[in-house]
């Protein structure tokens, strides 16, 4: 569960002597370790046949998908504020890079990582996958993120990570949240945010992914099926 971590690490610290420190190179070098490891985990889920197991067997085993209905609005709350694009190049690499960071993380963290801690029953394993999750976030300080920041991050990751490994028990629907995923990181890059506007949607957005998450685990069963995962209890 730790290679893609130790992955992007690697390429993170080779890639400052290979391409530079500027940011067009930070910036490729992110792009490139991210399709890395979606491609990677992509084949992994695949070659292990573990497309159901994962949640990631598409519409036709979704369920209960209106719960994803707030976190939806909540991804999208920064256009509250404006919206502020990029030139086109870098444009293309946000979509592109957070596009590949919505798929690896929920179909990974959320879906081969769940999967292995489900023995540990949904509550649990919600917060175990969440503090995985959160662990992960550590290694943008080889891509030049100050260590302050990072921890920051990774507690907020830790937060987004409980609230989405609930909301994978409860619809089975990884792939709808690789898209939430990517439109949350997607909209604080091309909205009018800034400084304490900035990071005040970012606790607020991680926030809020946790309480609406443990909402969302009433009427579930502990227990976790080893096909779909749980269902909701009477």
């Amino acid at each position: 569960m730790a290679a893609p971590v130790a992955l992007t690490v690697a390429i993170g610290l080779l890639g400052g002597p290979l391409v530079g420190d500027s940011d067009e190179a930070v910036i490729a070098t992110r792009l490139f370790a991210v399709l890395l490891v979606t491609v990677a985990a992509l084949v992994v889920v695949g070659r292990a046949g573990a497309w159901r197991r994962t949640g990631a067997a598409g519409p036709p085993t979704w369920r209960e998908v209106g719960t994803l209905g707030i976190p939806a609005v909540v991804a999208l709350a920064p256009l509250v504020t404006g919206v502020n694009l990029p030139e086109v190049s870098l444009l293309a690499a946000l979509v592109v890079g957070y596009c590949a960071t919505g798929v690896f993380e929920e179909l990974w963290h959320r879906g081969v990582v769940l999967d292995t801690l489900r023995v540990l029953g949904v509550r649990r394993s919600a917060v175990v996958g969440g503090a995985l999750f959160g662990a992960s976030h550590l290694g943008n300080v080889v891509f030049g993120q100050p260590l302050a920041v990072s921890l920051a991050q990774s507690f907020g990751a830790f937060c987004f990570g409980v609230g989405f490994g609930v909301f994978r028990w409860r619809t089975n629907a990884i792939w709808l949240l690789a898209a939430i995923h990517a439109v949350s990181d997607l909209m604080f890059k091309v909205t009018n945010l800034h400084g304490g506007a900035l990071w005040g949607f970012l606790v607020g957005n991680d926030i809020l992914m946790l309480l609406w998450g443990l909402w969302c685990l009433r009427g579930l069963d502990d227990h976790v099926s080893q096909h779909d995962g749980p269902l909701a209890g009477e």
